[in-house]
């Protein structure tokens, strides 16, 4: 399936592409609130749109923030909502389409250091890092450096304050967080052969209720696998 991908400032979306945003949203997640959907979406500078036709079957928001550790300053890029219609998995569009608004960002500042901030409700999601970095915190193949491992949970409790939980590496859902609905991304036996989706069961048992699993990975062409440069 082939879907046309469109990434534009939030500030030129349309009433009638926010509803539809909102409404897949529902269909995938409980607990969606339109007012915390609309104002985690004025808190974004990007949104990826995916369309069927011309219809919407999915979107991911995007914004950057400055953040600075040990005299070193760094920009990161932070995926908020982000969902694809069900019966659009296997496209590549959005891997894709991400990818150039990363190296849009890596070319617009080259001299900056520039980090990926991705919280995972579900397994899906997480499979991303392993699909475009060869390095990515937290991992089952391989450690990061010592500044790294330093640096996500620095990243996530200025972003998220006290709803970060630095011993587990995750963001806890509070009273009626979102969460995604069951069949949209279970696991089971199958799946969890896979050593990465057994990983983030491991680290994130409480993803079913909402818990994020936070993960942080350098964006560097020397960082991304051989697959991705050559989608890219």
């Amino acid at each position: 399936m082939k879907l046309d991908a469109q990434t534009l400032p939030v500030g030129e979306l349309g009433a009638e592409a926010v509803e539809q945003m909102l409404e897949l949203m529902r269909q995938h997640y409980e607990g969606v609130s339109e007012a915390r959907f609309n104002a985690d979406l004025q808190a974004k500078q990007w949104v990826i749109l995916l369309r069927d036709r011309g219809r919407l079957c999915g979107f991911s928001t995007q914004t950057t923030f400055d953040h600075a550790l040990a005299g070193r300053r760094m920009k990161i890029l932070f995926s908020g909502d982000t969902i694809i219609d069900k019966h659009c998995w296997g496209s590549f569009a959005l891997p894709v389409a991400w990818g150039r608004l990363m190296l849009s960002l890596l070319a617009r500042d080259p001299g900056t250091d520039l980090f990926w901030l991705l919280t995972s409700k579900g397994y899906k999601t997480y499979r991303f890092l392993p699909v475009f970095f060869r390095s990515f915190h937290p991992c089952c193949t391989g450690e990061p450096s010592a500044f790294e491992r330093e640096l996500l949970p620095s990243v996530a409790t200025a972003r998220f304050g006290d709803a970060f939980d630095a011993a587990a590496g995750v963001l806890r859902a509070r009273p009626g967080a979102q969460r995604l609905r069951e069949g949209v991304a279970d696991l089971d036996a199958r799946r969890l052969q896979d050593p990465h989706i057994a990983f983030f069961q491991q680290r994130n048992p409480g993803h079913a209720k909402g818990d994020e699993l936070v993960c942080l990975a350098r964006i560097h062409p020397d960082n991304l696998t051989d697959y991705i440069r050559r989608q890219l």
